[in-house]
C-alpha cells in the first residue's frame, strides 16, 4: 500500500460569490466569515487558498454541524460551505484512491451516489475527468451512480495544489451546499 501525500489541514471549504474586484471581495468575505464565527461561537481558523474566492477552514467541531451553523447565519458573500472528510495534495491517482477508501468506509454496497466536482486553479485536471474516473471506480465496488435521487453526495474540491473530499448523506449536503 502506498501513502497519499497530505497538504493543508482543513475541514471546511468556504466559497464566496465572485465579483469584479476579487481582492476586495475576498477580504469582505473573510471579514463576514469572522463575524459569523463570533455570532455562532465557533472556534475556527481561516486559511487563504490559491483562489481569491475560496478559503479553507480548520474547525474543532464536527464539520457538518459547523457548516450548518454558518449556513444558517445571514450572509451576503458566502456562496457555498462544504464539510470535508479528507484533505490531500492534488494528484489524480491519489484523489481516486482516497475516494475509494472513504467510499468503502461510508457507503454500503448497492447504495447510490452523485458527484459534485469543482476544479479551480488547476490546469492538469478537469471536472469531467475526475467524475468519470470516480464513477467507474465506485461502480466496480457495487455502488450505483444516480444524479437524480442519490443517498450519498460525493464532493471533490480541487483548489490548486489542495484537494478536499467529502461524502455526505444527500439531505445534509443539500442543506449546506446550496447558496443562501
Amino acid at each position: 500500500m502506498f501513502s497519499i501525500n497530505t497538504t493543508e489541514k482543513f475541514e471546511l471549504i468556504v466559497i464566496y460569490d465572485e465579483n469584479d474586484n476579487e481582492e476586495v471581495e475576498e477580504l469582505l468575505g473573510i471579514t463576514e466569515l469572522e463575524e459569523t464565527i463570533k455570532n455562532v461561537n465557533l472556534k475556527l481558523y481561516i486559511k487563504e487558498s490559491e483562489c481569491s474566492n475560496v478559503v479553507f477552514v480548520e474547525c474543532e467541531r464536527n464539520s457538518v454541524e459547523a457548516a450548518k451553523q454558518i449556513k444558517n447565519t445571514p450572509s451576503k458573500r458566502i456562496s457555498r460551505i462544504v464539510p470535508i472528510n479528507s484533505a490531500l495534495k492534488t494528484n489524480f491517482n491519489d484523489i481516486i484512491s482516497k475516494i475509494r477508501e472513504l467510499s468503502l468506509q461510508i457507503i454500503e454496497s448497492g447504495d447510490n451516489f452523485n458527484i459534485k466536482c469543482d476544479v479551480m486553479k488547476n490546469t492538469d485536471l478537469t471536472e469531467q475527468q475526475i467524475i468519470d474516473a470516480v464513477i467507474a471506480e465506485l461502480i466496480n465496488l457495487d455502488m450505483k451512480f444516480d444524479n437524480k435521487n442519490p443517498k450519498w453526495e460525493i464532493y471533490i474540491g480541487v483548489i490548486g495544489e489542495n484537494t478536499g473530499l467529502s461524502i455526505l448523506k444527500s439531505n445534509d449536503f443539500h442543506l449546506i451546499y446550496q447558496k443562501n
